[in-house]
């Protein structure tokens, strides 16, 4: 339950004006999504990629999440890791504890993407999943290679623009451990795919993947439909 907000909270408010994650509209300064948008996440079904031993997913990828994620990604409020992934710890929480995780990891990103960027929105998403389970956080990945933009490939292309990019930056922390990978969007799973297997090349025992959000389409959707509603970057 989050506490009341401060006059100066208020105040604040007054002149720039908290909004909803989601939807965009003015919410209350202690607040970072409003109720409707809430209510209106839709869950992901179990999700199963070839390469992980588990993956957790919190939402469909609907037109409100793809904003949030957006905002996240592309827009510097790196502050809504704190609202992403106190959701899916709210929902996943116990059934990841119970995986017996040794640490987590965020997806990295190329370092001159980073740079221009600001951050890396996958670990700080990981990082705040980290904190909230009690579990550490560790840079166990690295990509070597600064790759053409996922969400600009079709589903074809996204397989086979990731193959060999990632690399276990310390491999003595991966041997024989449980990893937990953790990014902002699935679409394909090529991403999570290729650092499992980054991952298992230097003997992790255990490798399982956790997203915010992946689209849920009809059953026989085509790849060319899937690829058309964005997200992984």
């Amino acid at each position: 339950m989050s506490k009341a907000p401060s006059i100066w909270e208020w105040i604040l408010d007054f002149f720039w004006p908290t909004r909803c994650a989601f939807c965009g509209e003015m919410i209350a300064p202690n607040k970072s999504c409003c109720t409707q948008c809430r209510q209106k996440l839709t869950p992901c079904p179990p999700l199963t990629l070839t390469c992980l031993d588990a993956c957790f997913v919190f939402t469909d990828y609907s037109l409100d999440v793809s904003h949030a994620v957006h905002r996240f990604k592309f827009q510097n409020h790196p502050q809504l890791a704190k609202l992403f992934a106190r959701m899916i710890c709210d929902r996943f929480g116990t059934e990841l504890l119970d995986l017996h995780p040794d640490c987590i990891c965020g997806v990295p990103m190329h370092p001159k993407k980073k740079f221009k960027r600001g951050y890396n929105q996958a670990d700080l998403l990981a990082k705040e999943m980290a904190r909230l389970l009690n579990i550490p956080f560790v840079p166990l990945l690295e990509k070597t290679s600064n790759t053409k933009e996922q969400h600009t490939l079709s589903a074809a292309q996204r397989q086979q623009n990731l193959i060999g990019v990632f690399q276990t930056a310390m491999p003595e922390k991966v041997c024989g451990k449980h990893i937990l990978i953790v990014d902002d969007v699935i679409t394909t799973g090529a991403t999570l795919n290729e650092c499992a297997l980054a991952l298992r090349a230097s003997d992790a025992q255990w490798v399982g993947g956790v997203a915010f959000a992946h689209p849920i389409l009809p059953p026989k959707q085509s790849e060319t439909s899937s690829s058309a509603k964005n997200p992984e970057a």
